[in-house]
């Protein structure tokens, strides 16, 4: 590897997932990106068994239920037998909640992505965790990547590390965590325009199923504390509940507002001006909607 150049070619990678088919997706992405070799393993101890064998220079690790794959990175992290316990390790998962995200990061992973996941993100995740690594931390409460990934201007202290410094710059943003939010944001709309596709006029039991899925949508928002979304599925909340599951609610003007809804979640936070434009015109076209309905 030279300069921005990345070759992985002489490198191997793990990907331990219990799903087969899943594993095999993930290991042909790997392959793809020209790794010199992508292992699999069904289940931790297999991986384990491979990780002490092979030491590959990156791991992919599945969510499994029970804390498995969480117990997996903590042994990666703190136990002396790992051939390198430094080594990048991203959790690849369905689950997207942020105390998920909290308890990944606590075990000490490297990256963490909500499934599904392209060929083209998965490559940019793993390129910058085995190119750039975080520093790696071992204190007597944690062992793992640096987990500041940012510089906090108005922290009160104290400044623990002997490499602090007093921070002089603006916050910036975190770059894996902004693409979390916004895969976050992009599943959660996804989920809401599928139960949309079966909204029909008239239709009382899909119109109650539409507005628990924009509910949805409206916390995981907060939850990722996105203004934008929040504004515009919260518009949509609005206009759901003042037409009812009747005859006034009408299918079309859920599916504009939910492709709205879309590039708000596509469109990158950066582009604060533009995705505020998107939600207050949101806001403006069910004011103009709900204006007859509150004259009458």
């Amino acid at each position: 590897m030279q300069g921005d150049e990345f070759d992985p070619s002489g490198m191997v990678a793990l990907v331990i997932d219990e799903n087969a088919y899943s594993r095999r997706i993930s290991i042909e992405q790997l392959r793809g990106m020209k790794f010199g070799r992508a292992l699999g393993a069904a289940t931790t101890a297999d991986a384990w068994e491979i990780l002490l064998k092979e030491n590959p220079n990156v791991v992919l690790v599945e969510w499994v239920a029970g804390g498995a794959s969480l117990d997996f990175v903590r042994r990666v992290r703190m136990s002396e037998e790992a051939p390198d316990r430094a080594a990048p390790i991203i959790m690849l998962t369905a689950r997207g909640a942020q105390a998920d995200v909290e308890a990944a990061r606590e075990a000490g992973v490297s990256g963490y992505m909500r499934k599904p996941i392209s060929a083209l993100l998965l490559s940019k995740h793993v390129r910058k965790a085995v190119a750039k690594p975080q520093p790696f931390v071992a204190t007597a409460s944690y062992v793992g990547p640096c987990r500041r990934r940012r510089t906090v201007t108005d922290f009160q202290g104290p400044w623990r590390r002997l490499e602090d410094v007093a921070p002089i710059s603006k916050v910036d943003g975190d770059e894996d965590v902004l693409d979390l939010k916004a895969e976050i944001a992009r599943a959660r709309v996804a989920a809401l325009a599928a139960v949309i596709d079966q909204l029909m006029q008239g239709d009382a039991n899909a119109a109650r199923a539409v507005y628990k899925a924009v509910q949805a949508l409206v916390d995981a928002a907060e939850q990722i504390g996105d203004a934008c979304l929040v504004l515009g599925a919260k518009e949509m909340a609005r206009y759901i509940q003042a037409q009812g599951a009747t005859e006034r609610l009408d299918p079309d003007v859920v599916r504009t507002h939910v492709a709205a809804l879309h590039q708000l979640a596509s469109l990158p936070h950066s582009m604060g001006e533009a995705r505020d434009k998107v939600a207050q015109s949101l806001k403006r076209m069910i004011d103009k909607k709900l204006r007859p309905a509150s004259a009458a």
